[in-house]
């Protein structure tokens, strides 16, 4: 019997794949511009990208937040980061298995898309965990997102993978906790978010709480 593939293995093969296929097209007399640029394309893609949900991975979160960082220093700009976790996945998970949880975060991470804007941007952090990053945006404006982000979420009734699946799985709910950067930089300002994500979760969850 045939091992079947797991996530990994075939991400790797896609990645070999497509390694292969910019090889090839280098070593051509006359490599075509459009080609390459395609392939380099989704190369960054895989690069940068969360497999699953198509945000930006946590690899790439640093250097971009890094940006912001310098733009909002040398501009004179505020910046406000979300920490959001989705409450009880590993219940979630166990209860109604990996492939519904995995709908659940698809969920989640579309309606995060659509309730952000054009200048945000959104990474994986972890698990069921993502960090939503705000340039130019003050915290009452964050707390504005984050609130119809997390209303929304609790609303949207998330698709089944089984018919036999049992009653429960059509919602999930979001705690977020919101920081702003600060003189003391980058990774004081997530600790910060996270301090307000565990007070959300204390206060008993689907809460916005902002560290001032």
């Amino acid at each position: 019997m045939k091992k079947r593939k797991g996530k990994k293995e075939k991400r790797y093969a896609a990645l070999e794949q497509l390694s292969k296929q910019i090889r090839s097209e280098i070593k051509k007399p006359k490599p075509e511009a459009r080609s390459l640029g395609r392939l380099f394309n989704e190369l960054y893609s895989y690069a940068t990208k969360d497999h699953l949900t198509g945000v930006f991975n946590r690899r790439i979160l640093d250097e971009l937040l890094g940006r912001e960082m310098e733009k909002s220093i040398r501009q004179g700009l505020p910046l406000a980061v979300i920490m959001m976790d989705i409450d009880n996945f590993k219940q979630y998970n166990d209860t109604y298995g990996h492939l519904q949880g995995d709908m659940a975060l698809k969920a989640a991470t579309k309606t995060i898309q659509r309730l952000t804007r054009k200048e945000d941007f959104v990474a994986r952090y972890g698990g069921e965990e993502f960090i939503i990053v705000l340039p130019n945006t003050k915290l009452k404006k964050a707390r504005e997102i984050a609130e119809r982000i997390r209303k929304k979420i609790a609303e949207t009734k998330i698709r089944a993978i089984s018919k036999r699946i049992e009653k429960g799985f059509e919602k999930v709910t979001v705690s977020m906790g919101i920081s702003k950067l600060t003189k003391a930089g980058i990774q004081y300002m997530l600790d910060q978010a996270d301090i307000a994500l565990y007070k959300a979760k204390e206060k008993g969850k689907n809460k916005v709480c902002v560290i001032e």
